[in-house]
């Protein structure tokens, strides 16, 4: 059955895939696995603006700290110093798995 993205997502829990992603479990029964690499990349804050292109340091990849900020926010401190701050929304739109880009029939896995 294929999952709809929430109108207002809301983050039911957080934690890290390995060394090199975050996974979030949205109340909608929606999952996602988010690249630390594309969470970097799409930084919101006023220096990033969302769009970091060019190679990134390892150190700009590896989280120091991240948190979860109630049901609609994340905290993410980098391993250069970097502080990033996700809003659920955000997050939510950051998914890059077949369902969330239109191709529900080529899923990752047998789900």
């Amino acid at each position: 059955m294929p999952q709809l993205k929430s109108k207002t997502p809301v983050i039911r829990s957080l934690h890290e895939v390995g060394r090199y992603a975050i996974g979030v479990q949205w109340n909608d029964g929606h999952d996602s696995i988010l690249p630390l690499e594309n969470l970097r990349r799409a930084c919101p804050c006023d220096v990033c603006k969302g769009n970091v292109e060019g190679k990134l340091p390892d150190a700009s990849q590896r989280l120091h700290q991240f948190s979860r900020l109630g049901e609609r926010g994340v905290f993410i401190a980098w391993g250069d110093g970097h502080e990033t701050l996700y809003v659920a929304g955000h997050l939510r739109q950051l998914c890059r798995c077949a369902y969330c880009v239109a191709e529900p029939e080529r899923p990752i896995t047998g789900g």
